[in-house]
């Protein structure tokens, strides 16, 4: 470089100087870019530190019930591998690569437990994520109703010794089984002699439990609800039921069952039995009553069918039937959403019997499913005794195929009652 400087100096370069300039700014140019790329090497980025949490569906979750966690993870260098420690005993390993890392479990017993993840990445972070799960027992105690529950062999959700604001309202109330009656073939008259069946609401086959079975609130409102819901596997019970007990702040309650599109190649009627005791004022001098096309409620005296008759009641939310005992009532109303509206209406039956333990649809006869609980209603007095109804509606549904990606709503039926003076 101290040559540079010189000719660089001078007023006038000789054309050997000249050559001799060339060369030397030609090997100062490359040595500057050798050193600049030299000092270039790629930038070392550091990972940043694993950091994320859990979640779990349903939110509120009943004993017996199926839930699920899945972990949301960012940082780090993933795929991710999880360890669970469920609280209960049982553990479990994922991975991110794996449907998302989500893993499921089975909480027999109510109580508060303790979750814990614990995160690896490729590299050596780790992470560990702790939270506690409330599994609910019985009873439930919310809005002034206290809720006593279980599962029961063969019928679902019992509900039993419900109270109100301290007041005993239902005895006892199931959801015995769904009959299932298939057309024979088309078209009408609807024959429906063709593969009859009763799915009872047993167990699922999702580790002995009922999948999806929660608790659930409402959004805020002028007449706040929680519910008791539970859907069945169709893989064990045939059809894809979502069954469903809800309380409202205002005393009123429902019964609900909601049904899939599945099942055999035939439209087909679905006729869900329900049975339920309620304790309304005093329950040795409860009466039943349905509205007449008359405009008047008309007292039922003998246990018997008492189909609904199309009349509703405009004062009392629509209602149908009632039960009380001449100064605090239940007042009935039926409504459905059905999706194959095309085919026949079929009006919804009640039946009125005596409260009787052992009236009851325990098991299911292979060889004989056409069951009717008619045969309880064998003409005692029901006027002033203590009585229960059996629901029994019955609505149409279309065969959707092997087309499991059909996404129309499926049929609901829902039975409310709404409380007067309670």
């Amino acid at each position: 470089m101290e040559t540079l400087s010189r000719l660089l100096a001078l007023k006038t370069i000789r054309p050997q100087q000249f050559l001799t300039l060339f060369i030397v700014l030609s090997m100062a140019f490359f040595l500057n870019t050798g050193n600049a790329i030299a000092h270039s090497s790629p930038a070392i980025i550091t990972p940043s530190a694993l950091s994320g949490n859990f979640t779990w569906n349903p939110t509120f979750l009943l004993a017996g019930g199926n839930i699920s966690f899945t972990p949301s993870i960012t940082g780090g260098t993933p795929p991710y591998k999880y360890a669970w420690n469920f609280g209960d005993g049982k553990t479990r390993v994922s991975n991110s690569t794996f449907n998302g890392g989500t893993v499921s479990d089975v909480y027999m017993i109510p109580g508060n437990y303790t979750v814990m993840l614990k995160v690896n990445d490729t590299s050596t972070n780790q992470l560990t994520v702790i939270n506690t799960l409330a599994v609910q027992g019985t009873p439930l105690r919310y809005d002034g109703w206290l809720v006593n529950w279980n599962i029961s062999p063969h019928h679902g959700i019992e509900i039993y010794n419900v109270t109100y604001n301290g007041i005993t309202t239902i005895r006892d109330g199931i959801l015995a089984g769904i009959l299932v009656r298939y057309r024979d073939i088309p078209p009408p008259p609807y024959l429906l002699n063709f593969c009859l069946f009763y799915d009872q609401l047993d167990f699922d086959d999702l580790n002995t439990t009922i999948a999806g079975f929660s608790l659930q609130f409402s959004t805020p409102g002028p007449d706040p609800y929680f519910q008791i819901r539970a859907n069945y596997n169709p893989a064990q019970v045939g059809y894809n039921y979502t069954e469903i007990w809800r309380f409202y702040l205002s005393g009123r309650f429902d019964a609900e069952l909601a049904v899939s599109h599945l099942g055999c190649g035939r439209d087909h009627i679905y006729e869900p039995h329900w049975r339920i005791a309620l304790t309304v004022g005093n329950p040795t001098q409860d009466i039943m009553s349905q509205y007449t096309t008359g405009g008047v409620w008309q007292n039922l005296v003998w246990e018997g069918n008492y189909t609904d008759n199309g009349a509703r009641d405009p004062a009392n939310n629509g209602a149908q039937w009632r039960i009380g005992d001449g100064t605090s009532y239940y007042y009935i109303s039926p409504t459905a959403s059905l999706w194959a509206s095309d085919l026949p209406y079929i009006p919804p039956k009640i039946y009125l019997v005596r409260d009787r333990p052992g009236e009851i649809e325990a098991t299911t006869d292979p060889s004989n499913p056409n069951i009717d609980p008619i045969i309880y209603a064998n003409g005692e007095l029901a006027y002033r005794q203590q009585i229960a109804i059996w629901f029994l509606p019955d609505y149409w549904d279309h065969w959707l195929g092997l087309d499991r990606t059909f996404s129309y709503p499926g049929s609901e039926i829902t039975l409310s009652f709404y409380a007067h003076n309670i």
